[in-house]
Formats: C-alpha cells, sequence, structure tokens
C-alpha cells in the first residue's frame, strides 16, 4: 500500500502561498523510480514542465483524473464560531461523471481552518469506508493541504491531522491539490446548501445532487484532462 502527497502551485500572484509552496517543495524528499510513476500518474503536472498560463488556467476550472483514479472535490461553507459550518465532497471519475456525494454540519468550529480540516476528515472517512483506491482531493484551502502534508509545522491541530492521515492511509495512492474556487464550486455549492438552507442532517448519496446537475454537465463538457 502505498500513498502520493503533492500540493498543486498556487496562482503566482499569490505570493504568501506561493512561498509556502516553495517550502513544502523543499522538504519533498527524493521518490524512488515507482513512487514518481504513480506520482505523475495521480497528479495534474510537474511545475516545471507546464506553461505558467496554462497552469494558471487549468487551477480555475474542473480537470478530468486519469482513468485510473477518481476526483474528490471538498468544499466548505463556514462564517464564523457560533454558527454550524457545513462540508461537503463530490467525486467524479476520468469521464466528468458525479459518482458519489456527501455532505454534513459540524457545531461550534472556532477557526476557518479546523473547519476546513474537518471537511478533509469528512472525505478521508468516508472514501475510505467506500473502499475506493486511487483518489485525487481538490480543495481551495490550500494550508488545509499543507497541514495533511506537513503535519509538524501545525501542533495545534495534531490531533485532527492525525486522524485525517490515517484515513488516508487506507487508500492504495491518493493526492491532495490546491484549485481555484472555479474548479471547486460543485462541493462548495453543496456546501453552502448546508448553511443557507439550514440542511444539517449528514448523507451519502448516489451521483450528484439533481439540483447540482446542470454545474456538474458543464463541468465535464469544459473540462480537460488533468493528466
Amino acid at each position: 500500500m502505498g500513498l502520493v502527497l503533492r500540493i498543486a502551485k498556487p496562482d503566482r500572484h499569490d505570493i504568501a502561498a506561493s512561498a509556502r509552496w516553495l517550502v513544502s517543495q523543499n522538504i519533498w524528499g527524493v521518490l524512488s523510480r515507482l513512487e514518481f510513476e504513480a506520482w505523475n500518474e495521480a497528479n495534474v503536472g510537474d511545475k516545471d514542465d507546464i506553461d505558467e498560463n496554462v497552469g494558471e488556467s487549468a487551477l480555475a476550472c474542473w480537470q478530468k483524473p486519469c482513468p485510473s483514479f477518481i476526483k474528490c472535490n471538498v468544499g466548505l461553507s463556514w462564517t464564523d464560531a457560533n454558527r454550524n459550518c457545513g462540508v461537503a465532497w463530490l467525486t467524479r471519475n476520468h469521464l466528468g461523471a458525479p459518482l458519489i456525494h456527501s455532505r454534513r454540519s459540524y457545531s461550534m468550529v472556532a477557526l476557518q481552518l479546523e473547519a476546513e480540516l474537518l471537511s478533509f476528515l469528512w472525505a478521508a472517512e468516508s472514501l475510505s469506508t467506500l473502499r475506493h483506491k486511487n483518489v485525487v482531493f481538490e480543495s481551495t484551502s490550500y494550508l488545509a493541504g499543507e497541514a495533511v502534508l506537513n503535519p509538524d509545522n501545525f501542533p495545534l491541530f495534531h490531533v485532527l491531522i492525525d486522524a485525517i492521515r490515517e484515513k488516508l492511509s487506507r487508500l492504495q495512492l491518493w493526492s491532495i491539490a490546491y484549485v481555484h474556487s472555479g474548479a471547486n464550486r460543485c462541493a462548495d455549492a453543496i456546501a453552502r446548501s448546508v448553511t443557507r438552507d439550514q440542511r444539517y442532517a449528514s448523507y451519502v448519496g448516489r451521483d450528484g445532487p439533481s439540483w447540482l446537475l446542470p454545474m456538474i454537465q458543464a463541468d465535464a463538457v469544459r473540462a480537460v484532462n488533468g493528466y
């Protein structure tokens, strides 16, 4: 059983996020040949061999995973510690077809980063329970992805991060990528429905929500291969 760890390069105009991304690359370590091949299949392309403009465009719209992986977009709706936050995830295959989706709420979440990590926990727990093998996770939360990759830098959240990593370890191969809101709009819309409509009951459902299917189909039509 193996795992793949990566955060995609953020917007070049976001100086702080870009700096953190460069730091994360320096502590990668050296991958073996087999690990590199798995990494290459799971992710959107190396930072050194894609045109900068193409890379930014790719972050802004949903991309298809390779056929041996599914893509799980993780969404969040958080306002403040006094209100319930909503988390959601949506999985799609290499054709852009929705497979499964889920939403739930958490109460009394003090910090946005804590809420973002809870969204990853719900997704990782659900997909490991459903026995998925190869998963590309995408989210608009750069910092949460970095926390999962580099837990020692986030001691305040070590219990939550350890729980996420334990669930991820049950998958065969996985990656985490940062994307812009346009590429994550379907999962974010499901999460917003929790807080906007007070849909606090958790559930897991097949395909995507019926009210979201036009957006999901639009993503599939305009999507390009992410591999």
